[in-house]
């Protein structure tokens, strides 16, 4: 593979993540990883990938009702058959307490050491950090029609 093939694969799979995350679609998400992979500072111990899809998409669907996560300044250094990449994260959460809805909105970044196996470039190892975060009162929606986020569970144009 050339440097741009190694980049594109590594982009793909972070764009897989998040667009997974955000639709509540576990293959999306799973498909960012290699088997096994460990997720590092989601919590008091670190977790595989495959226990961290099962408990993340269940959190979120339980506590918002929409995320969406923006990646930003995405840098990647790669050695071999491993690349280090940094890229910053912006995520949404809307929390709809029945007496209002709240914004979560977390600032932060993933550290991630990509491998490649059997021609694939996928996390390893993901490292979470997070640099600020805050909670407000959201205000009144924007008028207009327009249609739900497409969660799991709900039309979307990307998974018809």
């Amino acid at each position: 593979m050339t440097e741009f093939e190694i980049r594109t694969s590594i982009e793909d799979a972070l764009r897989s993540y998040c667009r997974g995350i955000d639709r509540l679609h576990a293959p999306s998400v799973a498909a960012a990883f290699h088997p096994g992979a460990d997720l590092v500072d989601y919590g008091p111990k670190p977790l595989k990938i495959e226990q961290f899809v099962e408990y993340a998409l269940a959190s979120l669907d339980s506590k918002f009702v929409a995320t969406q996560h923006r990646l930003s300044n995405v840098t990647v250094e790669v050695t071999g058959d491993r690349a280090l990449v940094e890229a910053y994260v912006l995520a949404f959460h809307v929390e709809d307490t029945g007496d209002e809805r709240r914004l979560h909105t977390f600032s932060g970044r993933y550290i991630d050491r990509f491998e490649e196996r059997n021609g694939q470039w996928k996390i390893a190892q993901r490292t979470l950090r997070n640099d600020w975060s805050t909670i407000v009162p959201m205000g009144e929606s924007m008028s207009g029609s327009w249609v739900s986020s497409g969660r799991a569970g709900s039309p979307d144009p990307i998974f018809d």
